[in-house]
This record gives structure tokens, sequence and C-alpha cells, in this order.
């Protein structure tokens, strides 16, 4: 596309704009679409910074500038937060303008940027440290330089910014890159640099070198701290109050810890400089609006000097801050030596320079096709006989091969897209994504755009692959289930030398003091205990645990009976058989505004094929709030009311109903869907109108709380029940909801993940559609870690409100909540604020909560207690009083209430800075300001998380057994009772040298982590995949480690023969089976005869086949899992 739209090409005025450009001239255009400016940001030779008003814009120039240019593009975006100290906060923002900087430092031709990014100082010169293969680098000289450059060294690579040595081996992921890199070093030599999937861990082609660019905008030169130090503390001396001095004292000595320089004092540090005097002179500024940026720059400066007044009185901020922002006067003067250009749709006047060339255009407006084939047809026959050449931008490869085909049937041959619009003659069809069309009547062109053509976007993204379900191995100081001995807390490993080898042990102890030493070839029978905090322990003998787990056994077995019985009792009865429509549900999905997440299309999928077959349907569809439950669901009830049937959505609370009738109007408005919603908001009289209309058959859909199993609901002639949170209905409604089930098709939502082990081990009887992928319009949510201060809650606010949004105060005290309800209202007192708790009277409740939802409060102070399903897309500010107090998973459910708009969400986790932190508080903090990157803080939340989802589809009785005996072995247990197969270990009494070496695996969670890993390795596959990734992860395996692999592999084949023990020694090896019907079978036989000449037959107290020695323990191994292999395989 490079080269193809050019000035001279589009002729007339364009022509005319082009010699004002390239002779420099400040020069105004008026009269443009926003197609048309974008078009003129790609057409100047010389490199370009095009600036608008807000960062949307910006985000759709830089996509439509990059599509028509085919130039290597950036988008500069702006710092959220420039003023106050923060411990920690996400950089997601911070890495996405150092990005962009780097693009333009090395070479990208256009830079668009929001005026609030180009207001916040810039580093003079980005640092980026470069590594190529073969060449040579000082490998503690990188490390400084890497900490120095704002990267932190973590255990694991997971986030951005962050990496991890292990010998010779550095992970690192630079903040410029998409995915982490492995650079293997020999000595002091780069030998390869290999980036990979941080999720599958798979790999991408190896690169020749790579660019680290720095991972923070904030830098001292040499002997820099000092100076700006003593500047901090002098600010401090003049502070207006002690309690201000007191705060900026602790900033201070914050600062003076660390290593790295804060964005903070930016304004001090000599490497910061104003964003226009980076640009060389030659650069051309495109403004975008002149009218719209200026007012932008009026408000974005006012808000700033307000707030700076304001946290500079509680000692937030010091009065260097102001100049965070680079003053008016001084950004006119930059801009007064570059070339500059402005586009405006209408004539207004330049404020920001005076121009003194001007062009007037005239813009066509492109016709909207949204679908609509047959108007493209009649305009291409025009444009045909008229000569104009014709681009049409489709968005993806199927998209414009269809288009295609279809033109070509009715008469429209498309033609290949040349090198230069000169030589384009006829129709175009390209597969790249233009979101807004354009018509040029002077060089007779146009231009459609994909978002001209289609209803929606099509998108040509790459879903990330996910790894399998997380297993998590026990660490040191951990709570872990041992399959015979139950819940003992794990004190750490030990190694036993004998004079058959090393073999090394994890230690567990047990109640009374009892410990138990666990060999690290079985760890597969030890799990991370996941339930309460702190369980009891269990004792070792006596048969306790069995007697819990015999307990646990019997209660599934009972409810397995019960479920496979539903099953067969549902698989038999005959439900109704909805037709397909097709065309009327794709008209209905087209309309949907957003794209949909894959998992979004496949529920949609499975739901419609059970509707659309003769089995009564019983569905439970999981995913998180937010993820668009609600649009699937209202598509099966389209598809039941398409068929003259009714639909009932029903849900826990009032406010829940009340929700889901608003978006289901909104979404059904132009279907002629008759939509009624019954709850207590409902006056006597509405309730009763809307119930005979019910009976008539005059609504289609029916929203509400339990109230819709009253006795006088009488439908006409339901079709479809959709249930929102079912585990959160009493029980007399669920025996009730139960009979409906019987006849009429049920689709359950529930906003609690499930683990996928359990969703496998239940999909035998249970239908389950899981939706795991975020909408794409979702911004991450800016994580702050602070201590609590009144300046820092009043400033969040203030921001939240008056960008329009709502703010949650989540204060976890309600002896006290009134109390403190009141003193935000002193401090804020131009906000409206509300409460909410558990012990409010329900009606009050619901009447606070609902008028937050209205819009009728800008703040509510709340406990936990808000609900999860709740959307509030205008609440995009959360401020959590003693976060230390909450568990990581609470923190991360909290989080997520926000940030379900397109607006940037923030959460602020505060704690109290005079309070004496429990060592538990400070890890969980410390775990926080790495969850701001959602990295394995995430992960563990999500498992938590996922665990009370199960408890919630299990029901509470079941919870409590999970809670007995930790989730992993409840699942054994439960897929055991399901399929019947029966899950028994092999004893093993293997004398060989086996373990990981420290030096191999220093860190002592990693070698958890790696001996959980052997352990479950169930085929050669999975050998070879663990094989591969400790290999690329620490180096060569050790042969001790090497044993360690061969004995799971080994004992993975021992357990599909009934072998009841292995035995390996410097004496040879031994399989002991269980019967002699176990040795009996053709297929042990085979092998039996194979490899006669290195085994005997032992009878005399159980079956036993004897293996030669051949000369160590490992090779023995190796001999006896070819033999199981063989037999395993033997046809």
């Amino acid at each position: 596309m490079k080269g193809f739209f050019s000035f001279e090409q589009l002729s007339g005025e364009y022509a005319l704009l082009g010699r004002d450009v390239e002779h420099g001239v400040p020069t105004a255009c008026y009269g443009l679409s926003d197609a048309q400016k974008y078009l003129i940001g790609a057409l100047p030779s010389r490199r370009v910074v095009y600036v608008t008003a807000d960062a949307l814009t910006a985000k759709r120039a830089k996509e439509s500038i990059a599509a028509l240019s085919g130039k290597r593009c950036a988008l500069l975006a702006a710092k959220d937060e420039v003023l106050t100290y923060r411990r920690a906060l996400s950089k997601d923002a911070l890495f996405a303008r150092l990005n962009a900087l780097y693009e333009w430092q090395t070479g990208a031709e256009v830079l668009v940027c929001d005026i609030e990014a180009v207001l916040q100082l810039v580093p003079a010169r980005l640092p980026v440290v470069t590594l190529a293969a073969g060449g040579e680098t000082d490998l503690s000289v990188l490390l400084r330089s890497l900490v120095s450059l704002g990267y932190s060294r973590e255990y694991n690579v997971e986030a951005k910014g962050s990496f991890a040595l292990r010998g010779d081996i550095l992970d690192i992921w630079p903040v410029n890159l998409e995915h982490p890199v492995r650079i293997d070093f020999f000595g002091d030599e780069v030998e390869a640099i290999k980036p990979y999937d941080e999720v599958t861990a798979e790999r991408y082609p190896v690169l020749d070198r790579v660019d680290i660019c720095s991972a923070t905008d904030a830098f001292y030169e040499e002997g820099e701290k000092e100076r700006v130090l003593a500047a901090m503390k002098k600010e401090a001396r003049r502070a207006k109050s002690s309690q201000a001095a007191g705060r900026m004292a602790d900033i201070v000595s914050a600062i003076e810890t660390e290593e790295q320089a804060s964005d903070f004092t930016l304004p001090l540090l000599s490497s910061a400089v104003p964003f226009f005097s980076v640009l060389d002179g030659e650069t051309l500024v495109i403004f975008d609006e002149c009218k719209l940026i200026s007012d932008k720059l009026d408000g974005l400066w006012k808000e700033h000097m307000e707030r700076c007044a304001q946290l500079l009185e509680g000692g937030e901020a010091m009065n260097f801050s102001l100049r965070q922002y680079v003053a008016l006067e001084d950004m006119e003067d930059e801009i007064a030596l570059l070339p500059k250009l402005a586009l405006s749709a209408f004539l207004s006047d330049v404020r920001l320079f005076r121009p003194l060339s001007v062009h007037n255009f005239t813009s066509a407006p492109v016709r909207r096709y949204l679908n609509s084939f047959e108007d493209l047809l009649s305009d291409l026959s025009i444009w045909k006989r008229t000569g104009y050449r014709v681009m049409l931008w489709c968005g993806t490869a199927e998209r414009a091969e269809k288009t295609r085909e279809q033109l070509f049937d009715n008469g429209f041959p498309c033609v290949p897209l040349p090198k230069k619009l000169y030589d384009l003659k006829g129709v175009s069809v390209l597969e790249d994504t233009l979101e807004q069309g354009f018509l040029v009547h002077e060089s007779k062109l146009a231009v459609i755009g994909t978002g001209d053509l289609f209803r929606k976007t099509a998108s040509a993204r790459r879903i990330k692959k996910k790894r399998g379900d997380l297993f998590l191995a026990p660490e040191v100081g951990d709570y872990a289930v041992h399959e015979t001995y139950g819940v003992g807390k794990i004190t750490g490993t030990k190694k036993i030398e004998t004079t058959d080898g090393i073999k090394e042990y994890v230690a567990l102890e047990y109640r009374d003091g009892d410990t138990l030493y666990v060999p690290v070839e079985q760890m597969d029978i030890l799990s991370k205990y996941m339930g309460e905090d702190s369980p009891g322990l269990s004792k070792i003998g006596g048969g306790e645990f069995e007697r819990v787990k015999a307990r646990v056994r019997a209660s599934l077995k009972k409810m397995a009976l019960d479920l496979k019985q539903l099953y067969a009792e549902r698989q038999e009865r005959k439900g109704y058989v909805f037709p397909a429509y097709e065309e009327e549900m794709e008209e209905f999905e087209s309309a949907f505004p957003y794209e949909e997440t894959p998992d979004q299309l496949s529920s949609i999928a499975e739901i419609k094929a059970d509707m659309c077959s003769d089995k009564v349907m019983d569905r439970l569809l999981c995913g998180d709030v937010g993820f668009g439950k609600t649009e699937v669901a209202l598509r099966a009830a389209y598809l039941c009311v398409l068929d003259g049937r009714q639909a009932a959505l029903m849900c826990p609370s009032t406010v829940l109903s009340e929700q889901h009738f608003r978006t289901a109007e909104a979404r059904m408005k132009d279907f002629g869907v008759r939509i009624a919603c019954l709850n207590r908001f409902r006056s006597e009289r509405e309730q009763t109108r809307i119930l005979a209309a019910l009976e008539k058959g005059e609504v289609d859909l029916l929203i509400g709380t339990h109230r819709l199993l009253s006795k006088d609901v009488k439908f006409r002639d339901l079709g479809l029940l959709i249930l929102d949170e079912e585990q959160r209905f009493g029980v007399e409604h669920k025996e009730k909801l139960k009979d409906i089930k019987r006849n009429v098709d049920c689709l359950t939502m529930t906003a609690t993940p499930i683990p996928r082990t359990l969703h496998l081990s239940l999909s035998g009887i249970r239908d389950i559609s899981t939706i795991q992928t975020p909408p794409h319009a979702r911004l991450p949510v800016q994580t702050y870690v602070a201590e609590e201060s009144e300046p820092l809650i009043r400033d969040a606010c203030v921001r939240e409100i008056a960008r329009g949004g709502q703010v949650f105060i989540l204060y976890n005290h309600v002896e006290s909540i009134h109390a403190f309800t009141k003193r935000m209202g002193e401090l804020i007192p131009e906000a409206r604020i509300t409460l909410a708790h558990g012990r409010m009277e329900k009606l009050a409740l619901e009447k606070n909560v609902f008028g937050f939802y209205r819009g009728e409060y800008d703040i509510l102070v709340t406990t936990t207690i808000i609900e999860n399903g709740i959307d509030l897309p205008n609440a995009n500010t959360i401020i959590v009083i003693d976060s230390d107090r909450l568990g990581i998973s609470q923190l991360y459910q909290l989080r997520g209430r926000v940030g379900r708009g397109k607006r940037l969400a923030h959460a602020y986790f505060t704690y109290k800075p005079e309070r004496v932190m429990t060592q538990q508080a400070a890890e969980r903090l410390k775990a926080l300001m790495q969850f701001t990157e959602l990295g394995s803080g995430f992960r563990i939340a999500m498992r938590d998380l996922e665990i009370r989802g199960a408890g919630n589809v299990l029901g509470a009785e079941q919870h409590g057994h999970m809670d007995k005996v930790g989730y992993e072995l409840y699942s054994k247990i439960l897929q055991e009772e399901i399929t019947g197969v029966k899950h028994e270990s092999v004893d093993l009494d293997i004398r060989t040298t086996a373990f990981i070496p420290e030096s191999y695996v220093e860190s002592a969670a990693g070698r958890m982590d790696c001996y959980k890993q052997i352990a479950e390795i169930r085929s050669t596959s999975d050998y070879k995949r663990v094989c591969v990734s400790m290999e690329e992860t620490y180096g060569p395996l050790p042969p001790e480690t090497q044993n360690l692999l061969i004995i799971s592999v080994l004992k993975s084949y021992a357990s599909k023969f009934a072998v009841r023990k292995i035995s390996v020694s410097g004496k040879g090896g031994a399989l002991e089976f269980a019967s002699l019907e176990a040795l009996a079978g053709e297929k042990l036989s085979a092998a039996m005869e194979k490899y006669r000449s290195y085994l005997t037959l032992d009878m005399t107290s159980a079956p036993v086949v004897r293996f030669a020695s051949l000369g160590d323990g490992g090779k023995t191994m190796v001999l006896m899992t070819k033999f199981l292999k063989f037999a395993a395989t033997f046809a």
C-alpha cells in the first residue's frame, strides 16, 4: 500500500495542499470529513506527528493512517496519573507510551497522539539495550543495566517489564515486544535469542538481535539523585502544615530507598523534556480540530492546577509537581519552530498558530451499506458508467473472497490493486480494514471502508491458546493433602543418602508433631490444599482420614447416582424442537454492535443445537461478569419468541432483574419483542396488567425475580426458562424450578468460573458452556497500591466524578460505616453519597443500590456485599480501604466491579500507614504489587474463585466435603465415582539416585513445581513435553533428574497393567502384579516373549517379573519401561 496515494495523484485541492506541505507553509484546511483528515495524514513524504483532542480519536486515526499509507505508525498514549506518588501501579499505559517513543526513535514515519500525551514530559532520548546473536556482553553489567532501566527481577517472567535469570539463561519480556524472549548465553557470548509464548511456551522463529527498550521514563544522571532529594527535602520543610510535611517526608524517604528514579520527580530530572523539543525541525505537526484541542488543553491545565493545589495541602504533591505538564506558552514556542497543518470540519479559528495558506474542501460522505449488497450494486453501476475507480476494504480474506465472487456473479469483475493510484481501473477488493471511506470527485475515486460495507468489523485477531488446567505445586509452608494420610503442612525437603543412592523427600508435619517423608517421585499423591484458610492437620494412623474419605465418597456416590439417573431420565424425555429460523437469527445477530468472542460464539452454537434438537435443554452457562452471557441468553430467548412461544428470565434480586429488563429492551426494540418485568418496583396495578397480558400470550419475554414462580403467574406457552445465578435461590424455589425444567428448555447462567477438571468430570452428566475470553473493548484496570490519605481519596473521587463517572468506596466495617460515610460527605461535599451494607433493611438496601445504578448518586460506600452480578458500566473507580485485610481473590473480584465500560477504570488499594502489619498482610500487599500486572496473583485468585464456582455448581454439602479433602483429591474421587474407574497408585521401592540438584534448579518453589510436573507424567508425550520444558528453562537434564522422569513414565505404564509394586536396586528390577489374571493377558505374554533373555518369572509369594541388572538403576528402569510400553502397544 505504501506510496499508493499521493497529493499529486489525488489532484485538485489535494495537489495544491501538497505543495504547501512540501514547502513547510503553516496551513489550515476546512470542510473535511474524518476519513479525509486521515487520508491527508497519510500523504506527506516527511515524518508526521498527528495530534487529536482525545485518545479514542487518536486510536481511530492511527489505524486509518496506517491502512491508507502502509507506513510504520505508532500511537503515543498519555500516562494515566502524573501527580501522586504510588508504591505500585499497573504500568500498561506507561509501557504503551514507552513503546511508541521507541518506535518513533527507531524510525516510525507517523506518530499519532492525543493532546494530553503531548502535555506530559518525555525522555530526551529513550535508553535501549541491544543484544545480537554471536555478540558479547558482560552478564553482570547487563543485569545492572536492566534494573536501572526499570525492569524487575522475578522468579518467572509473567508480565512485561520483568526478567529472570537461571544459570546462563536470561528470560526477559521487553516492553517493546509482544512476547517474552529467552536469551541463551555461553559465558559472555549471546548464543541464541528465542521468542516464546508466555501462556503455552510455544516457540516462535529465532531472532538475530533484540532491542530491550527502557521500562521507565525516569532516570538519574550521574550524581543527580542527591540533587533531587535535596530539592524535595527543601520543599518538605516549606510545607503548609505539619501533616503535609510529614507526608512529604514519607515520600522523600520512600524515594531515597528506591534504586530507580520515580516518575514523581520527573520535573526535577535533567533527562525529562517537553515532547515537541525532541522533534527535528522537518517534522510536520498536524492538528485534528484545533478548537477541540485548544479547549481540551485549557480544561486539562485547569484541572491539573486545581488538583495540584489540593494535593499540595495534604502533602501528596510538591510545588515542582505542577511542571509535570508542559506550560502552554512553552509549548507554543516549540510549535512555532515546526511545519504545521490544521484540519477541521468547519470554518473556525486556528488558535495554536497563524496559518498563511487556507484550503477549502467539499466532503462527500460515503453511503453506509451495512450488509445491503443491492444498494452497493446500484452505486457500482453508476460509478462504472461515469468512469469512477472503486476500492472496497473488506477486513478479512474470507469476506474479500466472498465479495469478489458476488461481484463477479453480478457482472463486476475485480482487478488486483496496482502499486499506484494512476494505474487503478475498475473495482479492487482489499482484505485490509479501513473504518470509514471517502469520495474524491476530482480524481473519480470511491473508497468504501469496512465499517461502511458491513454492520460489524471482522476481527483477524489471533486468539491466545490456553494452557491446560493450572496445577499448583505446594510450596514450603503450604498445606498439602496426602491421598492416604490427609492434610499436613509442608516443612521443607530433605535429601537422604543410602548405599543405593541419594533420594529427596518432601517433609510434611501432621498433628501431634508427627512428620511424614514422601519420596519426590510420588508427588502426584500430594496436592496443594485449596479450601479454608487454616485447616486442621490430620493425624497419622488411626484411619481418621480414611473415614473422612469414605464419607466424601459415599456422598459423591449418591450424587453421581442421582446425576446419572437425572441424565438418563432427560435422555428419554422428548422436548420441543425449535426451527432454526436462520435468516431471522442472522439479522438479530448482526444487529449486535460488538464483536462476539470465540467462547460466546461456541456457547451460542451449543445452545442453538440443544434448542433445535428433541432433547429438553438443561445447560449451564459459566462466565465472568461482563463477558457477554446476557447476549447469549437473549439470542436463545429470541429464537424461542420467533416460534411464537414465551420465554422467562429469572434473577435473584430486584436490581438485577431491572438491569436485565433494560438491556433486553434496548437490544430487542427493533425486533418487535414484547417484554415485561415483574418485581417490587412495579405497582399492583401494573403487575395485574402484565399477568393478564402474559396469560393471553401478549408478553413474549418476561423478566423478574422469584415472583415468577407465584401461582398467579400463568404463561400461555412457556418455551424457555433462563435462570441467572440459580445457586442463590432458596430450596423451595429450586423444587418448583425442577418441575418446570422437566418439560421446558432451561438455560442457567452463573458468574463464578468453573474449574476445567470439574467441568470435564461433569460434562457427561451436565451440559456446560463456558465463556472465558473477555470482550475486546475491555481496557485493563489501572491499579494503585497506596497509603490511605484523605487528599488521595478526595482526588480520586473528584477526578472520576468530573469525567461523569461513579465511585465505589469499599469499607468493610459495618459498625462504623455510617460515621465513615459522614466523613466522606464532609471531605467531598460536592458529591452525592449513599451507602449499602448487609445489615440494612432489604428495601432500603435495594433503594440505595438501585439509585446508584440509575445515576442518582456519585459515590456508593459499601461493604463487600455489593453483589457480583450487577453491571455498573458507569462506575469506573473503586477505592478499597484497609485492603491488606482482604484476600487476594476478594481483591481480584472487587477490581472486576469496575472497568465494565469502555473507559479506563481505576482501582486504589489503600492501607493505613500507622498500622503494624501482620506478616501475612505484608505478603498480600507484596502479591498485590505484582498483581497490578495480572501475573501470578491472578492465577491464584482464579483458582480460588473456580473452587467457589465448583461449590456453587455442586451445592453447599459438597463444598463442605471439598474443604475437608482438598479440591484435587475431591476431583479425583468424583471422577472415579462417575466413570467407575478406580485410580490405584503403584507402590515404589526404587533404590537409585533420583532428585533435582539445587545446582540445577536453585529456587525451592521451582523444584517443587518441577517435582509435581514430573510426578504427573502419564504418557510418553507428557514425558517429552516436561523434558523439553525443563531443558529449555534450566539447561540439559542431569542423570539423577533423568532418572526421576523415567520413574514417572514407568509408573504410568505400570498403572495400566495392575502392577502393585515396582522395585529397582543395584541387583535389578521387579514388577509385582496384583493377581495371576493380571499377568495372564496376551499383551504381557507377547512382551515376556520379546524380552525373555532379560527376565525371569517368580511366583513364590505373588506373581513377580524380575529383570536382570544392566549396571545402573536408570538403565534397568529404561528396560522395564520398554517392556511395558511394548505390552501397551501390542495389537
